[in-house]
C-alpha cells in the first residue's frame, strides 16, 4: 500500500449506496475503506476488515494504522467532499476540517466546548480560516500517528481527540472555504434512545467526574424536552440518558 497522495480513510458500517456515492467523489485519491459491517463488504476497493459493530473510533484507528502517509483525511461513509474540499484540507494540513453541510444547511463550522461540559456545534461560516475548540469527525484531516479513544463508542470521540492532540499540532482549524456534505443518521438515528445513550456517555467522558455530571444530564433532559415529537420518544431517550450515565461512570 503506497502513494504519495494523502489517503482518505472511510470507516464503513452500513448503507452501501452512500459509500459508493462517497467513492464516486474521490476519483484520483487513494482510499482505504475500513469494513465494520456485519456481513462483509463485497466491493472492489482497498479495505481493512473488522468483525462488525466495532464502533467508529476503533474503525478509524485501524485505518490510521494501515495507511503509509504521515497524514490522512477521515471521511464518514455517509459524507462526500464538495468541489475542491480535499485539496484545501491538504494545503492547510495539521488538524483541520471543512464546513459540514446537511439537509438543514450548515451542520457544523467547528465546535465550542465549555469547562462544564457543554458542546455546541457552530453554524456561522467565517470568511477566513479560524481556530476552533474541536472539529467534526465527519471529515477530518489529521496526523496518522494520532488515535481516537476507543472508550467513545458513538459520539464525542472527535471532540476528545481534537482537545487532546490539538495543542501539539497547532490547534484545530476550520477551513472556511472547504465544504463537505453529510447525510446524517446513517448509523444510528439521532433521536433514539441508543443515540442518546452514546451522546450522554461520550459527553460525560469529556469532563471530570463530579458536579458536571448534573450539568450534562440537565442539558440532555432539556434537549429531549425540546426535540421529542411524542411521549414515547421522550421516554425512550430518557432511558438512553440513564444507560449512558451508567456506561460512562461504571
Amino acid at each position: 500500500m503506497t502513494s504519495d497522495r494523502t489517503w482518505v480513510i472511510i470507516p464503513y458500517r452500513a448503507r452501501r449506496t452512500l459509500l459508493e456515492r462517497a467513492l464516486s467523489h474521490l476519483s484520483g485519491w487513494p482510499v482505504l475503506v475500513v469494513d465494520d459491517s456485519d456481513d462483509g463488504l463485497d466491493l472492489d476497493v482497498q479495505r481493512v476488515r473488522l468483525g462488525g459493530g466495532s464502533g467508529f473510533a476503533r474503525a478509524a484507528n485501524a485505518g490510521l494504522a494501515a495507511v503509509p502517509t504521515s497524514s490522512a483525511i477521515l471521511l464518514n461513509d455517509d459524507a462526500y467532499p464538495i468541489d475542491d474540499c480535499m485539496e484545501r484540507l491538504v494545503r492547510v494540513g495539521g488538524l483541520c476540517g471543512p464546513v459540514i453541510i446537511g439537509v438543514e444547511g450548515v451542520e457544523s463550522s467547528g465546535l465550542t466546548v465549555s469547562a462544564w461540559g457543554r458542546v455546541v456545534q457552530r453554524s456561522d461560516v467565517p470568511g477566513v480560516d479560524r481556530r476552533v475548540d474541536a472539529l467534526s469527525g465527519c471529515c477530518l484531516h489529521m496526523p496518522t500517528s494520532a488515535r481516537f479513544d476507543e472508550a467513545f463508542r458513538h459520539g464525542y470521540e472527535d471532540v476528545e481527540l481534537c482537545r487532546r492532540i490539538g495543542p501539539a499540532v497547532g490547534g484545530a482549524r476550520l477551513v472556511a472555504h472547504a465544504r463537505c456534505w453529510h447525510e446524517g443518521g446513517a448509523t444510528i438515528g439521532r433521536r433514539t434512545g441508543e443515540a442518546q445513550k452514546h451522546a450522554v456517555s461520550g459527553q460525560l467522558r469529556l469532563v471530570p467526574r463530579g458536579w458536571r455530571d448534573g450539568a450534562v444530564l440537565g442539558l440532555a433532559a432539556a434537549q429531549i424536552a425540546r426535540e421529542s415529537a411524542s411521549f414515547a420518544e421522550a421516554r425512550e431517550r430518557a432511558r438512553g440518558v440513564v444507560r449512558g450515565w451508567g456506561a460512562a461512570r461504571w
